[in-house]
């Protein structure tokens, strides 16, 4: 052994030292690059969190425009091809500003493919005044028009629609009140209305949407503010709402398709008067759109308005109505699963409102407007209008036509129509070829910071609110 105090040193001295620097540099060799890479990462990593929140941002700039259907095709409506409209944005924490174009425009029919737009089948009938497309008027045999007429919609013929089965479910003239949460607003439900019915008051109405059979005369007047079936026209509730929400509304609400149909027989009519109106009268009937699956209601599609035509023969048939050397008009056939049907079989009763010989008195109208203030009106009325045994009559007091809208725009065809020198300012009769469809190109950007994130989505938007989206992309 050593003494250790001799001043020698062990031959191994320092070895450990060099180990260490031998370690601290393969540790650096191999812990440096995993710093770098796990910077790298935390920085991608928060640029793609940057990324992924402005790319849903920009998202819920289409779902806040998606969230009211209808409503982005009227904001949309007056945009085009280079015109754009604004839209609210989603209201997120990163600002997003969005905007729509009208990309195409698709309209209800084929423009070679519009039926006659207004007939009038007493051969003494005259053009009315407003009316838009092509017009028959009775001239020669009163039968001649019905070689012109169909039953389905076909281009540059007469339109003459049979009747849907109707539900035999007796309906009062009162409706059902919405609860409160709803606010305020009655409806009336699909059925047979054998007692007069008047809305006057400025309580919302609404219609469901199907076939209604009504016996006696409808009046609406004073403030009444009436949507007639579901569709573009928002009610004061939906179909769905007034079935399962409505106070004491009928187990079986013979609800269908969109739209409604008022079908008038016996003493049934339609009055619009703008007695009592302050605030103002309103009135529409959306498209009445049916799944062609549902063959009882499929007759009704397309149709507003129309009349149970003929005559009662006896208790359980009816006939043609006949005024000699004036008027010639078939019956009408009920629909059902294909086959035609007298409508007496079917709890339908013919019209009692026709007219007599000319020059005689004329009967109660079956649309019966009465203007005599300058109280605003606003009556739509989408579809066809089909009363060929019926008068549709417009009376206005001199100067009263200001503040009046009545647009019956779906076609129509009646006996006559019989109009005062003052018509309503806006006074549209006949077939206008309404636009049901667009496309929009909706753009959502995010407005501040970096990186800069587009939405863009094309959609198809119908007047009534279905819409599908045909692209979408995020960059």
């Amino acid at each position: 052994m050593r003494c250790s105090n001799t001043g020698e040193r062990d031959g191994d001295d320092g070895v450990a030292l060099v180990m260490a620097l031998m370690f601290i540099i393969m540790a650096s060799m191999v812990i440096m690059p995993i710093l770098d890479f796990s910077v790298a990462v935390n920085k991608s990593n928060r640029v793609m969190q940057s990324k992924i929140s402005r790319a849903e941002a920009v998202k819920g700039g289409l779902r806040a425009a998606l969230a009211d259907p209808a409503g982005l095709y009227d904001a949309c409506n007056s945009s085009g091809l280079t015109v754009s409209v604004a839209l609210a944005g989603p209201q997120m924490e990163i600002p997003v500003s969005s905007s729509c174009t009208t990309i195409r425009s698709s309209t209800e029919q084929a423009a070679g493919a519009l039926p006659i737009a207004y007939t009038g089948t007493d051969i003494t009938a005259t053009l009315p005044n407003g009316v838009v497309g092509a017009s028959y008027l009775g001239g020669g045999a009163p039968e001649a028009w019905q070689s012109q007429a169909t039953a389905v919609v076909t281009a540059s013929k007469i339109f003459l629609p049979n009747l849907a089965a109707h539900a035999l479910s007796t309906r009062s003239a009162a409706g059902y009140a919405m609860p409160a949460w709803v606010g305020s607003c009655r409806v009336y439900f699909p059925g047979t209305y054998p007692d007069p019915l008047t809305i006057n008051t400025a309580v919302p109405v609404f219609f469901t949407s199907g076939v209604y059979y009504f016996k006696n005369t409808v009046t609406i007047s004073g403030n009444a503010q009436v949507v007639v079936g579901g569709g573009g026209t928002e009610g004061c509730t939906n179909d769905q709402e007034a079935a399962y929400e409505g106070i004491g509304a009928p187990a079986q609400h013979n609800i269908s398709g969109f739209g409604a149909t008022f079908v008038f027989g016996e003493a049934g009519r339609l009055v619009v008067s703008d007695t009592g109106t302050t605030t103002g009268l309103s009135l529409d009937f959306n498209s009445r759109l049916v799944n062609p699956v549902d063959v009882a209601a499929l007759p009704s599609a397309g149709v507003s308005i129309m009349t149970v035509n003929g005559v009662q023969t006896t208790s359980t048939t009816s006939g043609p109505f006949a005024l000699a050397g004036q008027m010639a008009i078939p019956r009408s056939s009920v629909e059902t699963n294909g086959a035609l049907a007298d409508p007496v079989g079917q709890s339908y009763l013919p019209s009692t409102l026709v007219p007599v010989v000319s020059p005689g008195p004329d009967p109660l109208p079956i649309l019966d407007f009465q203007f005599a203030t300058t109280n605003p009106v606003h009556v739509h009325v989408n579809d066809y209008v089909a009363v060929p045994q019926g008068i549709i009559k417009f009376t206005l007091g001199a100067g009263k036509g200001v503040g009046k809208d009545v647009s019956l725009i779906g076609g129509m065809m009646a006996a006559r129509v019989n109009q005062t020198a003052d018509l309503p300012a806006i006074n549209q009769l006949g077939l206008i070829n309404r636009i049901v469809q667009k496309t929009f190109k909706i753009v959502s950007t995010t407005t501040s910071g970096r990186p800069t994130v587009v939405s863009t989505a094309l959609v198809t938007v119908n007047d009534y609110g279905e819409y599908v989206i045909g692209s979408w992309e995020v960059q």
